[in-house]
């Protein structure tokens, strides 16, 4: 009986032990407090990185985007939050690599970016434009339509996250997306749709920017497509 008692009394300690090690965060001694004021400093890193993009200092924005990714790593934390920051930073990285003509790299940020976090829209039509410069157009409007799904009124210059920090960059919405768009399914030859409502084709992405629009044929649909181009292009500049 004694025998039992203190088995008893060693089974209750390990059940508090490791009580006492949850409760403070899993042996690191790091709380749940702690733990949530350092997710929110890791946040707070990423409206400077892309402070640091928009000088059009973009070397200089990988270095910090590429830091943030570091501290991500390193940090304890919930794993969504740390996915979302890094997605966001791997995000950044793209469009900077973008902005100085690498493509490849480019690329492989947004790749790592969307499968972070697949409701990134930003990196989606990131990629996009990446694909379109690569003439890759099932890409570009497989990309443009993921961005759309996950926010159709997608504005790269007036990006918050959920506590209102400010992630603004570049001026890119959903017009260029679109644009895109009709660009990729004009490449594939998808013309039009007449016989159904299909938004899956060129001249239904025109006409949502210009509703007056009506396909007539290949050569006229090319030319809303450019005046399309060239009076978004005078909006945003």
């Amino acid at each position: 009986m004694e025998s039992m008692k203190t088995s008893r009394i060693a089974a209750v300690l390990v059940v508090a032990g490791l009580l006492a090690l949850t409760a403070c965060g899993g042996g690191t001694g790091v709380g749940p407090g702690e733990i949530q004021k350092r997710e929110a400093q890791l946040r707070d890193r990423l409206p400077i990185d892309w402070n640091k993009y928009n000088t059009a200092d973009y070397q200089g924005g990988i270095e910090f985007f590429s830091k943030t990714l570091e501290q991500a790593d390193a940090q304890e934390g919930v794993e969504r939050v740390k996915n979302h920051v890094k997605s966001e930073a791997q995000s950044g990285i793209g469009w900077s690599f973008f902005q100085l003509q690498n493509l490849a790299a480019a690329e492989q940020a947004f790749a790592q970016a969307t499968a972070l976090d697949r409701q990134n829209a930003d990196a989606w039509a990131g990629w996009a434009g990446v694909a379109l410069a690569q003439s890759e157009f099932n890409d570009v409007a497989q990309f443009s339509s993921q961005a759309l799904e996950t926010d159709p009124d997608y504005n790269s210059a007036t990006r918050v996250d959920d506590a209102g920090r400010l992630l603004g960059h570049d001026n890119v919405d959903e017009r260029h997306l679109r644009l895109m768009l009709a660009e990729a399914f004009f490449q594939l030859g998808r013309y039009s749709a007449v016989d159904r409502a299909d938004p899956n084709n060129a001249a239904a992405q025109v006409r949502l920017g210009n509703q007056d629009f009506r396909f007539k044929d290949p050569g006229q649909l090319l030319q809303a497509i450019s005046d399309l181009a060239v009076e978004l292009q005078s909006t945003t500049n």
